[in-house]
C-alpha cells in the first residue's frame, strides 16, 4: 500500500494544510462522546465542539472565543439519533457508523464566495478531480418553511461548472440541520460520478453507488429552536464537511470506501482471525455475498468500537452505551454467522485499527488505553455469546408458539421479557423476526418500556414521602428547612416540632392521635432541627423515638431529606396514650446502637475503596481501572460497585481482605472537616463520584492522615497512601471501631461494574462463625472412608457451602476442596470397584466350573462377600454362565446391611420354552424389569430370605417343566 499515491494519511493532511494556507486554525477533533451536549448520543459531524460559536455564546475574551477560522478532521459516529446509518453499514459501499469528517469552518469572517471558492480550488487543482466528473446542488427554496431559492449559490458555482452540472435540491437533501434543534442553514453538495464520460446529474442523490456525495458546504445562518421555528443567527458562518473514506476511495480510483488504505489491513486482520477461506478483495464484487457484507460490517463496526471505547463510552443498557452495545452484537453476530468466526475473535481486531488511526489520533496509541479497550469489548462479546445462546433457544420457543396459533406478528410481551430478561436487543429480534417471515409488535413494546421507566420511577419517588405540593405548602406556611447539623455529634438533642404529614390522606394535620389508623409509614414528622441522618449517599436512615411530654412516643423508622425538610417517618408506639401536637418539643433518640455498626459500614467502605485501588490497579498482568460506581450502606453489610472488567480471583479476595483489615487493626483515626470545594478537590488522592453534585463548602473524610495537613500542601504524594473523600455521612472515630472485616460476596453487576458486599463488626463474627461450622463438617467427611453415602454427603455440603453467607474466600476453598475430595473418594470407589469386579468374576467363574448344569438348571444364590454392587454381581452370573458346561438359569441375590440387589438371566434354549427372566423376578420380588434373558431388581435387605425362598420355588416349577 506503500505506493499509493494518495493514501488515506495524504489526503487527510493535505485537506488541513490547504485551509492553514487560507489562516485557517488547526483544532484538533473532539471525542466522540459529547459530555457537555445533552442532545447529542455521539459527535456525527465536525462542527459540534463549536455550536457556541454558531451560536454567539462563546466568551469573546478566550482565545476560542476570538476564533474566526478553524480546520481539522473530525472522528465521527452515527448509529443513533437523527443520524442512524446503523442498517445500512455493510448493505453498501458508502454508509459508515464510523467516518472522519474533514471541515473548515468560518464564525462570522467569510461566506459563500470564498467557501465555494476555496472547495473548487482544492478540489480540482490540489487532488486534481476531473471537473467533468463533479456535479454540484444548491437549496431551490421552501415557501412552507417561508425560504427563498439559494440563488447566490447557484451563480457562483456557475463560474466553474456549465449549468447542466448545478441542480437544485429540495429541503431534504439541501438544508443541513445537525438535529431537532440548533444551527442550521442552506447547503450546497459536492458529488463525484465515479464513471465519468456521461451525463449523471439524474443520479445526483439517487443512492447510486456511483455517484456520491463528497462534500456539503453548509451556510451557517439559522437556529432551529425546540418548536420548531427559526431564527437568524446574530452572524453568517460556514461549516464545510467532506468524508475522508469517500475522497480516499475516488482518489486511489476504487469502486467502494472499503477498498482502500484505510481498510483493507482491517480486512486482513479479519481474514487472519476469523479464518475465512477468502480475502475481502477476493470476493468484493459479489453484491449478493453474505461474507462481503460481513467483512464490511466487522470492519465498521471495530473502527468505531475501538474509537467509541477508547474516549471512554463504556456498553450499557441504556443511551450512547446502548447503542454501543447493539454495534458490538451486530457485528460479532454476522462475524460468527457468516466468516465462521469463533468467540473472542473481535477484539482481536482493535490494534489493526489503532495502527490505522493512532498517528492522527495519540489516544489510540496509548498502550494503557489500548488494553483497556481490549478488555472491555472482550468482556461484552463474552457476554453476548451467552445472550445469544439463550436469547435464540427463547426467540425459537416464541416463534413456533406464535405458528401454532397462526400468528406472524411476535407480541410485545415476549419482545420485552427477550430484552429485559434475556438482554436481546429489540432490532435483533426484529431482524430475526423477518427472516422467519414474522414482524414484531413495536407500538406495544415501546409502551412496555415506558411502563418499565416510569414503575423505576414510582420507587424513587416513594422516597421523597412528601411531594412539590407539599413542600410549596410548607414554604407558604413559612416553616424552615431543617437545620441537621447535630446529625454528626452522637448524642441526644431537644426539637420543636413544625408539621405532621398525614401520607394516606395526603394532608398535614394539626394532632396525631394514639390508636390511629394509619400505617407505620404514612406519617411524617417535621422539625426545627434533626440529629437523625436522613438517606443519603448510599448511606441509610437512622432509626430512634422522638419523645414528647406525658410519654407520647413516636417510633422513627425511616428518615428522608425532601428539600431541605428532614421528614421522619412513623407512627406513635402501641403504649402511648397522649397525642402528639404539630406544636409539641420532642426529645430525639436516635438508636446509636443500629447506628455504630452503620457507621463502621460506612467508614470501612472508604476504605474498601482505596484498598481496591491498591490491589487491582497495581497488578502487573492486566490494565485495570477501579472507580466507584455506587454503594449502599446499612446495619448489616456494606455494597460496594466499581468498574472492574473481570472477576476478582480468589488471590484477589483474600488480598484485598487482608489489606482492609490490617487498615483496621493499625487503628487509624478517621477526620472530617468542611471544605471549600476548590480547595478540597486539589488535594492529591483524593475521590468523588463522576458526575455527583457536591456542595460548597463540602464535607471530607479521611482515614489516617489530618485534612487540615493536606490542605497545607494537597500535591503531596503521600496522600495517596490515605482513604480521602467527599462524603456528609456519619463515620467512624477510629477505624479500629469496625474490628474485622469479611467479604460475603463478589459478583458482575453490569459489564465492567464488580460488586462485592462486606460485614463488619458483629455480622462479620457471624459469618466467620458460619465458615468455621462449615470447615469443620468438612475436614470430618474427608477423613471417612470413601462410600457412595460419603460421596452424597460432601455433595449436600458443598450445596450448603454455596448457600451459605460465609466468608466467600473461604467458600471458594471449601468449594475447590469438597469437588477434589468428590473426585478422589469416587476415584478409590471406582478402583474398589473394579477389584470387587474382578473377585466377583473369579468367584463365578470357579463356582461355573465344577457346577452340574444338567442335576441343577437352576441357581439361586445369596452372596453378601459383593455386598449389592450391580457390576460386580452382573460379572459373577456373566462368568458363571460363559463357564458352566450346560444352559442354567441364574437367580443371584447380593447385598448388605442398606440395600440388596437380584440379577436374574435366562440361558437362550430355556427362553425359547417361553421362560422368562423378568417373569420369574416378578414372581420371586414382586417386581423386576428387563428382557426375557436378563432382568434385574432391588430390593430390601430384610426382604432377601422371602426372596430366595420364592425364588427357589419358582424354580422348582420351571425345571419340573424342562
Amino acid at each position: 500500500m506503500s505506493t499509493i499515491k494518495w493514501p488515506v494519511s495524504r489526503v487527510r493532511q493535505e485537506f488541513v494544510d490547504y485551509f492553514k494556507k487560507q489562516e485557517h486554525t488547526f483544532v484538533p477533533g473532539n471525542h466522540v462522546c459529547p459530555h457537555n451536549d445533552p442532545t447529542l448520543l455521539f459527535i456525527n459531524a465536525g462542527m459540534n465542539q463549536f455550536k457556541a460559536l454558531f451560536l454567539g455564546t462563546a466568551d469573546p475574551n478566550t482565545e476560542f472565543g476570538r476564533m474566526r477560522r478553524a480546520v481539522n478532521s473530525q472522528m465521527c459516529i452515527r448509529a443513533g439519533g437523527k443520524h442512524n446509518d446503523l442498517e445500512d453499514v455493510g448493505r453498501d459501499t458508502y454508509h459508515h457508523t464510523f467516518f472522519e469528517m474533514l471541515g473548515s469552518w468560518s464564525f462570522g469572517d467569510y461566506f459563500k464566495k470564498e467557501a465555494i471558492q476555496w472547495a473548487w480550488d482544492l478540489l480540482t487543482e490540489v487532488y486534481k478531480l476531473p471537473k467533468d466528473q463533479l456535479y454540484v446542488t444548491y437549496f431551490e427554496g421552501s415557501e412552507q418553511n417561508g425560504l427563498a431559492p439559494d440563488l447566490e449559490a447557484k451563480e457562483l458555482w456557475g463560474q466553474f461548472l456549465p449549468e447542466s452540472q448545478i441542480i437544485p435540491g429540495n429541503i431534504k437533501d439541501n438544508f443541513w440541520e445537525m438535529g431537532d434543534t440548533g444551527p442550521c442553514g442552506s447547503c450546497s453538495e459536492v458529488h463525484f460520478d465515479r464513471i465519468g464520460n456521461r451525463n449523471a446529474a439524474h443520479l445526483v442523490n439517487k443512492d447510486d453507488p456511483m455517484v456520491v456525495e463528497i462534500w456539503n458546504l453548509v451556510f451557517m445562518q439559522y437556529e432551529r429552536r425546540v418548536d420548531g421555528s427559526l431564527t437568524v443567527l446574530p452572524q453568517k458562518h460556514i461549516d464545510t464537511g467532506m468524508g475522508l473514506e469517500r475522497l480516499t476511495s475516488i482518489l486511489q480510483g476504487a469502486k467502494s470506501n472499503y477498498d482502500t488504505d484505510a481498510w483493507i489491513p482491517i480486512f486482513e486482520a479479519i481474514q487472519t482471525v476469523t479464518g475465512y477461506p477468502k480475502s475481502y478483495v477476493e470476493i468484493h464484487d459479489d453484491p449478493d455475498s453474505d461474507a462481503v457484507v460481513a467483512y464490511r460490517v466487522v470492519a465498521d463496526h471495530i473502527r468505531c468500537l475501538t474509537t467509541a471505547v477508547g474516549d471512554g463510552v463504556m456498553p450499557d443498557s441504556v443511551g450512547r452505551g446502548f447503542v454501543l452495545r447493539r454495534i458490538i452484537r451486530r457485528a460479532v453476530r454476522y462475524g460468527v454467522q457468516f466468516l465462521g468466526a469463533k468467540p473472542g475473535f473481535f477484539t482481536q481486531l482493535v490494534d489493526s485499527v489503532c495502527t490505522s488511526l493512532g498517528p492522527f489520533f495519540p489516544h489510540l496509541e496509548d498502550p494503557r488505553n489500548v488494553q483497556r479497550i481490549k478488555a472491555v469489548l472482550f468482556d461484552e462479546e463474552q457476554s453476548f455469546a451467552k445472550t445469544w445462546e439463550v436469547g435464540l433457544k427463547q426467540f425459537n420457543r416464541i416463534v413456533g408458539e406464535s405458528r401454532d396459533r397462526d400468528c406472524k406478528v411476535i407480541c410485545a410481551t415476549e419482545a420485552f421479557l427477550l430484552h429485559d430478561r434475556y438482554g436481546f436487543p429489540v432490532d435483533l429480534t426484529c431482524l430475526l423476526a423477518e427472516k422467519e417471515g414474522m414482524t414484531v409488535d413495536m407500538e406495544g413494546f415501546n409502551s412496555l418500556m415506558k411502563a418499565s421507566q416510569v414503575s423505576a420511577g414510582r420507587v424513587a419517588a416513594a422516597k421523597t414521602f412528601i411531594d412539590a405540593y407539599q413542600i410549596e405548602e410548607l414554604k407558604t406556611r413559612a416553616i424552615p428547612q431543617t437545620d441537621d447539623a447535630a446529625k454528626y455529634a452522637w448524642t441526644d438533642s431537644t426539637g420543636d416540632v413544625l408539621a405532621i404529614f398525614d401520607k394516606k390522606n395526603s394532608r398535614f394535620i394539626s394532632l396525631l392521635e394514639p390508636g390511629n389508623s394509619l400505617g407505620d409509614d404514612e406519617v411524617g414528622i417535621i422539625l426545627n432541627t434533626t440529629n437523625f441522618y436522613s438517606e443519603s449517599g448510599g448511606q441509610v436512615y437512622d432509626t430512634g423515638r422522638l419523645v414528647a411530654a406525658n410519654d407520647c412516643v413516636f417510633e422513627v423508622r425511616k428518615v428522608y431529606n425532601v428539600a431541605g425538610y428532614v421528614v421522619h417517618v412513623g407512627n406513635l408506639s402501641k403504649d402511648s396514650v397522649s397525642p402528639m401536637p404539630s406544636s409539641a418539643v420532642v426529645q430525639l433518640q436516635v438508636d446509636y446502637e443500629r447506628r455504630l455498626p452503620i457507621a463502621a459500614n460506612h467508614t470501612s467502605t472508604h476504605q474498601l475503596n482505596w484498598v481496591l485501588r491498591e490491589v487491582l490497579e497495581k497488578k502487573p498482568d492486566n490494565f485495570t481501572e477501579v472507580q466507584q460506581k455506587g454503594s449502599l450502606v446499612t446495619d448489616e453489610m456494606l455494597r460496594f460497585d466499581f468498574s472492574y472488567n473481570s472477576k476478582l480471583s480468589n488471590e484477589d479476595l483474600v488480598r484485598v481482605e487482608t489489606l482492609l483489615n490490617e487498615k483496621i487493626q493499625a487503628g487509624l483515626p478517621v477526620y472530617r472537616k468542611e471544605v471549600p470545594l476548590e480547595a478540597a478537590s486539589k488535594i492529591n488522592g483524593l475521590r468523588c463520584m463522576f458526575g455527583e453534585k457536591y456542595p460548597d463548602p463540602v464535607s471530607v473524610i479521611s482515614i489516617g492522615a489530618p485534612i487540615d495537613e493536606m490542605l497545607k500542601n494537597p500535591e503531596k504524594e503521600e496522600w495517596r497512601d490515605y482513604a480521602v473523600e467527599f462524603c456528609g455521612g456519619t463515620h467512624l472515630t477510629n477505624l479500629s471501631q469496625a474490628e474485622k472485616a469479611v467479604i460475603i460476596s463478589e459478583e458482575a453487576l453490569m459489564k465492567g461494574v464488580r460488586r462485592v458486599v462486606v460485614a463488619t463488626r458483629a455480622e462479620a463474627d457471624k459469618v466467620i462463625a458460619i465458615g468455621a461450622e462449615l470447615k469443620r463438617q468438612f475436614d470430618e467427611l474427608v477423613r471417612k472412608e470413601a462410600t457412595a453415602a460419603n460421596v452424597k454427603a460432601l455433595s449436600v455440603l458443598a450445596k450448603k457451602v454455596g448457600d451459605s453467607s460465609a466468608q466467600l474466600a473461604l467458600k471458594n476453598t471449601l468449594r475447590d476442596g469438597i469437588d477434589a475430595a468428590i473426585k478422589q473418594m469416587n476415584a478409590s470407589l471406582k478402583s474398589r470397584a473394579a477389584e470387587v469386579k474382578e473377585k466377583a468374576s473369579e468367584a463365578g467363574k470357579a463356582l461355573g466350573a465344577s457346577y452340574d448344569a444338567a442335576a441343577a438348571p437352576f441357581l439361586v444364590l445369596h452372596i453378601t462377600e459383593f455386598g449389592a454392587e450391580r457390576e460386580a454381581l452382573q460379572a459373577f452370573a456373566d462368568s458363571f454362565s460363559s463357564t458352566v458346561s450346560g444352559p442354567v438359569g441364574v437367580f443371584l441375590i447380593g447385598s448388605d446391611d442398606e440395600k440388596a440387589l437380584a440379577i436374574v438371566s435366562m440361558p437362550a434354549a430355556f427362553v425359547e420354552k417361553k421362560m422368562s427372566a423378568v417373569t420369574w423376578a416378578k414372581a420371586s420380588i414382586g417386581k423386576g424389569g428387563g428382557k426375557p434373558n436378563a432382568a434385574q431388581s432391588g430390593l430390601p435387605p430384610k426382604d432377601v430370605t422371602a426372596a430366595t425362598a420364592k425364588a427357589t420355588a419358582e424354580a422348582e416349577k420351571m425345571k419340573a417343566s424342562l
